[in-house]
């Protein structure tokens, strides 16, 4: 299974910008201080994911390079794509559609918020302040109301 975009669910990502210029900030400088170490955060997010819902372990198998690979590209569209979330509207849908099918079901998408949030802390330490945690948190939430909107 290749999770990608995560948050609970709720409606599609709104049209009106809702992430402010200093919240983009911070999710840009949070991911640039991770990107290098993609491979081991991938890690730590899929094994604190299966730590908060063992259900997640069968769905999960073990993450292979490639699909950490991915998931962590996944992230880093979602960090570049900030200044045009609405555009990735019709690929959440697609994306949702297919985890579904997959096994994800809606509860999970807040089980993932969590321990992406986690993983980021874990990994920025002190590089992580409170502003930047909200950050990550508002950009999950708009991504995945879009994703998990078609269960």
């Amino acid at each position: 299974m290749s999770l990608t975009l995560l948050a609970p669910p709720s409606e599609a990502v709104s049209a009106s910008p809702s992430l402010t210029r200093e919240q983009k900030r911070h999710i840009r400088e949070t991911f640039a201080i991770i990107e290098p170490a993609s491979d081991l955060v991938a890690r730590l997010f899929y094994m604190k994911s299966v730590d908060l819902d063992p259900s997640l372990g069968t769905l999960f198998k073990s993450p292979s390079r490639v699909q950490r690979r991915k998931f962590m590209a996944a992230m880093k569209v979602a960090v570049l794509s900030l200044d045009r979330l609405q555009s990735l509207q019709p690929i959440l849908k697609l994306l949702g559609t297919r985890q579904r099918e997959e096994g994800v079901n809606p509860g999970h998408y807040e089980t993932f918020q969590c321990a992406w949030v986690w993983t980021l802390e874990q990994s920025l330490q002190a590089r992580f302040p409170r502003e930047a945690k909200d950050a990550w948190s508002s950009l999950l939430g708009e991504m995945t109301r879009a994703t998990a909107s078609t269960h």
